[in-house]
């Protein structure tokens, strides 16, 4: 978890997403809220216009947000695909295939794994990640923002992603 983050319930009702992970599933994370990710796919994107990748949910391959991470460490060492992405060349392939230079670490992994290897993910419902950041709102994505920033539903954590400030109610 990052620690910008505000908790309005249980964290236990967290980890009981668990209990929601398909077979496949081994990391639960939330989308990105903002179009980042297709700003950073622009190449790939351009090249492969009909492509999801990059596009709003709820189909579109939004990319996503690490602020919080529900790991199967039991399913992840058992996992062989994971295995290929920790012994092999697999990130970087994924990389050129994409035209892709990530700057946001660990979430950028999870994205393009996530391009290929949907059933990896639980996909957090936007309330467990409720990113407050708009940065890219006033950075040439106001017409397709809202697609992206939109989250429905009592929030259960507050992510002050980009030093946002995190509101003092509840709701």
């Amino acid at each position: 978890m990052d620690s910008d983050l505000k908790f309005t319930t249980d964290i236990r009702n967290l980890f009981n997403l668990f209990h929601e992970f398909q077979p496949n599933n081994i990391i639960g994370i939330g989308r990105e809220s903002q179009p980042v990710y297709r700003h950073v796919f622009w190449q790939y994107r351009h090249e492969n216009p009909k492509t999801r990748v990059g596009d709003p949910p709820p189909h579109g391959l939004t990319g996503f947000n690490s602020g919080v991470l529900l790991l199967d460490l039991e399913r992840m060492r058992k996992s062989k695909l994971f295995g290929q992405v920790l012994d092999e060349n697999l990130p970087e392939n994924l990389a050129k295939k994409y035209h892709f230079r990530g700057h946001l670490g660990d979430q950028d992994l999870y994205t393009l794994l996530h391009m290929e290897y949907n059933d990896m993910f639980y996909v957090l419902p936007c309330t467990w990640n409720r990113q407050l950041c708009t940065y890219w709102r006033d950075h040439g994505y106001k017409d397709v923002f809202d697609l992206y920033f939109k989250c429905d539903g009592k929030i259960n954590v507050y992510h002050g992603n980009c030093n946002t400030p995190i509101p003092d109610n509840e709701g």
